[in-house]
């Protein structure tokens, strides 16, 4: 019997169960329109990860979802990940980690927030070494989705920081209500041309479809417009692009 759904409907906590009573062996793929995670399994134990910046943060990730097609497909082997105990640990700790993602869902109810620089509430604000590289990256009017690309760590750590210096009074949030080109926006995608590149596949029919209309010449802007999507989707999709190294980013000219 094939496992197959929607996380809508069926929750990670629950496919993790059957998973577990089945002994299964092979990857739960978990794809949406601007992501696609991977979980392995053996012998219905968690082994490896992949899809977000390492394999805990794609653990991690995959546990806040609340909707997006997953499948089991079936492997004879599935190679065990340097992180396989921690990953096994965390799937013991889920209902934590569903608790810390429904508070970051408070502060962050989607992604079209755009950060600045504040004014720190006490002169004397320590900073760890984490948050100094996620402020780092806030040198100019910054959006989530950019962030999210550029930080080293995984999204759920990268939200919990990001709080961390709101709460300091070290950033400033502002929700967008408008679709308008940023200067983020003004760049041409480049199809890489690599071994893995041209031979990994791209899930989702949005996604699938940006790909195509590009051809080295066309901006993000009128691809976008082609499409008949917003600025905003169309973010989400570059995004997804990015991180499976499909595409490069060149500044367009003026």
């Amino acid at each position: 019997m094939a496992l197959t759904g929607d996380l809508s409907e069926l929750d990670l906590k629950s496919i993790l169960n059957l998973i577990s009573s089945l002994k299964s062996t092979g990857k739960l793929e978990i794809i949406g329109d601007s992501m696609h995670l991977g979980l392995y399994f053996k012998d219905g134990v968690i082994v490896d990860a992949d899809g977000d910046k390492d394999a805990l943060s794609s653990f991690e990730k995959a546990a806040g979802l609340t909707s997006g097609k997953f499948e089991l497909i079936k492997m004879d082997s599935v190679k065990e990940g340097e992180k396989a105990k921690e990953l096994q640990a965390l799937t013991t700790d889920l209902d934590s980690i569903l608790k810390r993602w429904e508070r970051l869902r408070k502060v962050f109810p989607n992604y079209d927030i755009v950060f600045d620089i504040g004014e720190a509430k006490s002169e004397e604000v320590k900073l760890t070494t984490d948050e100094w590289k996620i402020l780092a990256l806030i040198r100019e009017p910054t959006t989530l989705l950019r962030l999210l690309i550029n930080s080293p760590y995984g999204e759920m750590k990268t939200l919990e920081l990001l709080a961390s210096l709101f709460d300091k009074g070290l950033i400033t949030m502002n929700f967008e209500s408008e679709d308008v080109v940023k200067a983020e926006d003004e760049v041409i995608p480049i199809k890489e041309t690599g071994w893995y590149a041209m031979r990994s596949p791209i899930y989702g029919d949005r996604n699938i479809a940006f790909y195509n209309k590009i051809d080295g010449r066309k901006d993000f802007v009128t691809i976008c417009r082609e499409m008949g999507i917003t600025l905003r989707e169309g973010r989400q999709i570059l995004r997804y692009l990015l991180n499976n190294d499909k595409i490069t980013l060149k500044s367009k000219t003026r």
